[in-house]
C-alpha cells in the first residue's frame, strides 16, 4: 500500500505541458503560456529565423483543460496534418496532430504533451544575431531571385523569338499556295526558316536544361545554407549555454566573496566598538581623575582661606593686646601731633591735629589683602585649567573630545562647521561629552568674584545663546 501511495504521488507530482517537437532534429519548443506567438519577429514567444516564416505566423491558445488551439495569421500559410489553415481561422490540435508552419517541410513539428522537467526553456538568442541571420538569409534569397529571373527572362525571350518564327513559317505557307511561280524562293525561306526554328528549339531545350540545372543548384545551394545555418544556431546555442553557466558560477563566486566580506566587516566593525567603548571608558576615567584633582584644588583654597582667616584673627588680637599697654591708644585711637620749636631751645609745644581709628582700619586692610590672595589663587587656576582655547572665556557648557581636550559647547560646533578635527591635536573628533562637574565648580567660583566678572559671564551666555536661536530660525 505504501508504494502505490507513493506512486500516485509521483504522477500526481509530474506535471505535463505542451510541445513542439521538431521531425527531422527532434528540436523542441515548450509551450510556456497561454497564449503562445510563433513568427520572425522579435517580440514573438519562438522566433523561427527565416524569410518563408511570416512576422506573426500564428498563435496557440489554451482553452479550457488541455484544449488547445491553432490560429494562422501568415501570409505563407500553416498546415495541420497536412491540411492548410484558412488565414484568420482557428483549428483544434490534439496530441500527435503535425504541424508545419509555411511550405518549407523544415518546419515540420508534432504536437505532443510532455513533463515539464524533462524539455528545459533554451534561452534565446541574442537580438543582434537574429538580425544577421536575417541579412544573411534575405542577401542570399535575393540573389537567387534575380539568377531564377535572369534565367527566366532569357526564356521568354527565346519562347518570343519562337512564337514569331512560327507566325512567319504560317504565312509563308499560306503564301505557298497562292504564289505557286515563286515556290522555290519560298522553299528556301521555309527551309531556312525550319532551320532557325530547329535552332530555336534547340535554345530552347539547352535553356530549359540550364533552367532546371538552375533550379537544382539552387535547390542544393539553400540546403546546404540551411545545414550551414544549423550548425551555427547549434554553435550559438552552445554558447549561449555556456555563457549562461559561468554566470551561474560567477554568482556562487560573488556569493562567497560577498559572504566572506560581511564577516571581515563585522569582524572589523566588532572590533572598531570594542575601541570605541575602550575609548569611552577612558575618557570617563580621566574626567573623574579630572573631577577628583579639582575637588582636591577646590578643598586646598577653601584651607588657604580658612588658614588666612586664621592669621588675620591672630593678627586681630596681637594687635588689640599691644594697643592695651600702651596709653596713647588705650581710647583705640591715633594722635597725631604738630611740633613747633621755639628759637634758642626751648620746649617744643605740642598740638594735636587729628584722631584716627587704628583698629578699623587693620581689620579691613587684612580682609582684604586675604580675599585678593584667595582671588588671585583662584583665577589663576581658572585661566590656566578652565579656559577655552578658541574664545578664550571660562568654559560655558563644557565639552569635553575623544582625545580629552575640553572647550565650549557653541566654540567646538562652529568650529566643526568647517574642520572635523581637534583645534589642539588635530586628532578626529569622534565623540562629544558634557561635563557638567566643571559647569557646576566654574558656576560656584563665578558667584565669589566681583560683580563685573559675573556681569561679563551673564553677557557672554546671552549672546550664545541668541545666536543659536537665530540658527535654528534659519534652519
Amino acid at each position: 500500500m505504501m508504494e502505490n501511495s507513493k506512486r500516485v504521488s509521483d504522477e500526481e507530482a509530474k506535471v505535463l505541458e505542451p510541445v513542439l517537437i521538431k521531425i527531422d532534429t527532434n528540436e523542441h519548443i515548450c509551450i510556456d503560456k497561454n497564449e503562445f506567438k510563433i513568427g520572425r519577429a522579435r517580440d514573438n514567444d519562438e522566433i523561427l529565423v527565416d524569410l518563408s516564416i511570416s512576422r506573426r505566423h500564428c498563435i496557440l491558445q489554451c482553452e479550457g483543460e488541455d484544449k488547445w488551439t491553432i490560429k494562422d495569421l501568415s501570409s505563407t500559410s500553416t498546415f495541420v496534418n497536412n491540411n492548410a489553415i484558412s488565414p484568420g481561422k482557428v483549428q483544434n490540435i490534439y496530441p500527435g496532430d503535425i504541424i508545419q508552419f509555411s511550405i518549407n517541410e523544415t518546419f515540420k513539428y508534432i504536437f505532443t504533451f510532455a513533463e515539464r522537467d524533462r524539455f528545459a526553456k533554451k534561452p534565446r538568442i541574442d537580438d543582434k544575431i537574429l538580425d544577421t541571420v536575417l541579412v544573411k538569409q534575405r542577401t542570399f534569397a535575393e540573389n537567387q531571385e534575380y539568377q531564377r529571373k535572369e534565367l527566366k527572362n532569357k526564356l521568354e525571350t527565346n519562347q518570343k523569338e519562337l512564337v514569331e518564327l512560327k507566325q512567319q513559317l504560317e504565312d509563308l505557307l499560306s503564301q505557298q499556295t497562292v504564289a505557286k511561280d515563286d515556290k522555290e524562293n519560298l522553299l528556301r525561306q521555309i527551309k531556312v526558316l525550319e532551320d532557325k526554328i530547329k535552332a530555336c528549339n534547340t535554345q530552347e531545350e539547352h535553356l530549359n536544361n540550364m533552367y532546371s540545372q538552375l533550379l537544382e543548384k539552387l535547390e542544393n545551394e539553400r540546403q546546404q545554407f540551411e545545414v550551414r545555418l544549423n550548425e551555427e544556431k547549434q554553435k550559438w546555442q552552445e554558447a549561449l549555454n555556456m555563457s549562461k553557466q559561468e554566470k551561474e558560477m560567477l554568482e556562487v563566486k560573488m556569493k562567497d566573496q560577498m559572504e566572506k566580506w560581511r564577516e571581515e566587516q563585522q569582524v572589523e566593525w566588532r572590533k572598531m566598538m570594542e575601541n570605541k567603548v575602550k575609548e569611552e571608558k577612558d575618557i570617563q576615567a580621566q574626567l573623574l581623575n579630572e573631577k577628583s584633582m579639582l575637588e582636591e584644588k577646590l578643598k586646598e583654597t577653601e584651607r588657604a582661606l580658612k588658614e588666612q582667616e586664621a592669621k588675620a584673627e591672630t593678627s586681630q588680637t596681637l594687635l588689640s593686646a599691644s594697643t592695651s599697654n600702651e596709653t596713647v591708644a588705650s581710647t583705640s585711637e591715633c594722635i597725631f601731633l604738630n611740633l613747633n620749636a621755639g628759637e634758642y631751645n626751648e620746649v617744643p609745644q605740642y598740638e594735636i591735629i587729628d584722631t584716627i581709628d587704628l583698629t578699623e582700619i587693620s581689620q579691613d586692610i587684612i580682609e582684604t589683602n586675604i580675599k585678593e590672595t584667595v582671588l588671585g589663587k583662584v583665577s589663576d587656576i581658572m585661566d590656566e585649567q578652565l579656559t577655552c582655547t578658541i574664545c578664550s572665556e571660562l568654559f560655558v557648557k563644557a565639552t569635553t573630545l575623544n582625545c580629552t581636550h575640553t572647550f565650549c559647547h557653541h566654540c567646538i560646533r562652529l568650529w566643526n562647521r568647517r574642520r572635523r578635527d581637534c583645534p589642539v591635536c588635530r586628532k578626529p573628533v569622534t565623540s562629544m561629552i558634557r561635563s557638567l562637574v566643571l559647569d557646576n565648580f566654574i558656576e560656584r567660583m563665578i558667584d565669589n568674584l566681583p560683580p563685573e566678572h559675573q556681569n561679563t559671564r551673564k553677557k557672554i551666555i546671552q549672546e550664545r545663546e541668541v545666536s543659536e536661536m537665530k540658527k535654528r530660525c534659519k534652519m
